[in-house]
């Protein structure tokens, strides 16, 4: 079931007022901050809860019309048709999918670089991560800095695959081959990672010319606001501030 922005920001509004509704006949200072971060917190976890039942439902028409293969060393399933494609789907348990496509047409060098490449989204739950972050996109695209920050931090994940990949015998130029090659690397729920493909390459052409590469993973920065929300009000009351609601 589509849920619209417009229906999500209403969910959120009544989660809003259940959640401040009675403490406003006892107002502290810190009401206005709960309000806005209860509404953000409230629409985000709507648009992610959708983001993440979708790539559930991908995830299981897929697994129908897919057969498991090891691919490269590499455990995935591979679907029947479709583009040249493979990308890591799943929430709790994410699995490689990858198209028959890919398997033919591919060198088999450029294929290993994919699926290890994918591996390193299936170890860190990226699916689940990239649904975060393009919650927070849709919540904050309207700001050129959050958006910015937001599609860094998007690329950051694919680089970081990339210096998994290349941690595990792949060459620079044969990760960029097959990024060049392909019509897509994708994860999450079935959303595209191209946005980020020009800083993979920039990427990539530096590891080549003996760069350094983000081979240590950053935080899951995509779950800081939802962890501050939770500490926020301890921390307030613990400094006098404010009650606990």
């Amino acid at each position: 079931m589509r849920v619209p922005l417009r229906e999500s920001l209403i969910l959120a509004a009544a989660l809003v007022s259940c959640a401040v509704g009675p403490r406003v006949t006892h107002p502290d200072p810190m009401l206005a901050v709960d309000l806005v971060i209860t509404a953000a917190l409230g629409a985000w976890a709507v648009l992610f809860a959708r983001d993440a039942w979708r790539g559930h439902k991908l995830g299981r028409a897929l697994t129908a019309r897919s057969t498991v293969a090891d691919v490269a060393g590499v455990q995935c399933r591979v679907v029947l048709g479709g583009a040249m494609e493979a990308f890591a789907l799943g929430a709790l348990r994410p699995r490689i999918y990858v198209s028959e496509r890919l398997l033919t047409e591919l060198p088999r060098g450029e294929l290993r670089a994919v699926v290890l490449h994918e591996e390193y989204h299936r170890r860190t739950h990226a699916p689940l991560r990239a649904a975060a972050l393009r919650s927070w996109l849709q919540l904050a695209g309207w700001s050129r800095w959050a958006r910015a920050r937001l599609a860094d931090r998007l690329a950051d994940l694919e680089r970081e695959a990339d210096a998994f990949a290349m941690a595990h015998g792949t060459s620079p130029a044969t990760l960029a081959a097959a990024l060049v090659r392909t019509d897509a690397l994708v994860a999450g729920s079935g959303a595209s990672f191209g946005a980020a493909a020009d800083r993979r390459l920039e990427a990539l052409l530096a590891a080549a010319a003996g760069g350094p590469s983000r081979s240590v993973p950053l935080p899951p920065l995509e779950w800081l606001v939802p962890a501050a929300s939770l500490v926020l009000p301890v921390a307030c009351y613990l400094l006098g501030i404010a009650p606990l609601p």
